[in-house]
């Protein structure tokens, strides 16, 4: 079941006018207040036709961090420019130093092929970000971006799958 949404919201996401949506999906999310009050963001590094995120970064009153994969993880790792390589993935990560301390990330964007109602969502199939978010406080707010074409009812989790507590689209916010 996973495979063919994987496959489905490929697809679907290669007909869209990313760029557009993705501008509305920016200022859905900078008009929260999880956004506004948030100082230190882990946030993924786009490509492709996943929801932009390249511009978030010139917001200089965030502290932002980017995901590094290390085996089977994420380590937390400050963002700077220039400072950037690509992983086997073809992913741009940061080079520097992991922080020790996930108690300081406020909030996390989380990437997605797509997403449901529930606050689930189907990734790329590694499952790197679903053991990553077991390793977050409480406290840290976990928000998934995706077009509102690849937003669904339901994507079928399994128990191993990770719960956000926001999914925002190009025309909507949805508290899960």
């Amino acid at each position: 079941m996973k495979q063919s949404l994987r496959k489905i919201a490929r697809e679907k996401r290669s007909c869209l006018a990313c760029d557009v949506l993705s501008q509305k999906i920016k200022l859905n999310l900078f008009s929260t207040d999880m956004y506004k009050k948030a100082k230190n963001i882990l946030c993924y590094y786009s490509t492709g036709s996943e929801v932009s995120t390249i511009d978030f970064f010139l917001d200089k009153t965030k502290n932002w961090y980017l995901p590094r994969i290390q085996g089977e993880n994420l380590l937390v790792c400050p963002m700077q420019v220039g400072k950037l390589i690509e992983n086997k993935y073809k992913i741009l990560e940061p080079e520097t130093i992991p922080v020790d301390d996930l108690e300081i990330i406020d909030l996390v964007i989380i990437p997605a092929l797509c997403a449901d109602r529930n606050g689930y969502r189907i990734g790329y199939g590694k499952g790197y970000y679903d053991r990553f978010l077991r390793r977050l406080p409480s406290s840290c707010c976990k928000i998934i971006l995706t077009y509102s074409d690849l937003f669904y009812e339901s994507v079928c989790p399994d128990e191993f799958d990770e719960k956000s507590d926001y999914v925002i689209t190009d025309e909507s916010i949805y508290k899960i």
